[in-house]
């Protein structure tokens, strides 16, 4: 079975999905009542070491940990997906990725200005990972033939 989408559906979906990310990184209720607002994380995978080096032996804690670590991934695979799909073409990755970079490094500063949510160089990282996954699920779709994009026309 081929999913067949227009690109004007995918232009749609894109919009959608970018609307979510800046409600649940924006809008969210508990964080314009600033309840995550922290201290800027500045070094890369430093935020992440200190989470394993001072875990506990809680099972919510690992959770927690692991809902930020993959939540960041997931969150931005919609946008390497997306961007692929709306190329026409395999996009070039680089550009995927550096447009997933600025993208969310855009995100952690304007938190960090506004004091919602807090700047952490680790959700950059697994931001960028998360989209370019998401690029690779999508030309992985497309070689199975599983997913087709084709012009309004």
């Amino acid at each position: 079975m081929i999913l067949r989408v227009k690109k004007r559906d995918v232009i749609v979906l894109l919009v959608v999905y970018l609307a979510a990310l800046l409600y649940i990184v924006f809008w969210e209720p508990t964080r314009t009542a600033g309840e995550h607002y922290g201290e800027p994380r500045w070094m890369p995978l430093k935020s992440t070491y200190d989470f394993i080096a001072e875990g506990t032996r809680s099972i919510r804690y690992w959770l927690l940990f692991l809902l930020n670590l993959l939540g960041n991934i997931v969150l931005f695979m919609p946008l390497g997906f997306l961007t692929d799909a709306l190329s026409g073409t395999p996009a070039n990755k680089f550009r995927v990725i550096i447009a997933a970079f600025f993208f969310s490094l855009s995100i952690e500063l304007l938190q960090m200005i506004f004091r919602i949510g807090v700047y952490d160089a680790d959700d950059i990282l697994l931001n960028t990972l998360g989209a370019y996954v998401g690029l690779c699920v999508y030309r992985l779709l497309v070689k199975k033939d599983v997913v087709f994009v084709y012009n309004n026309s």
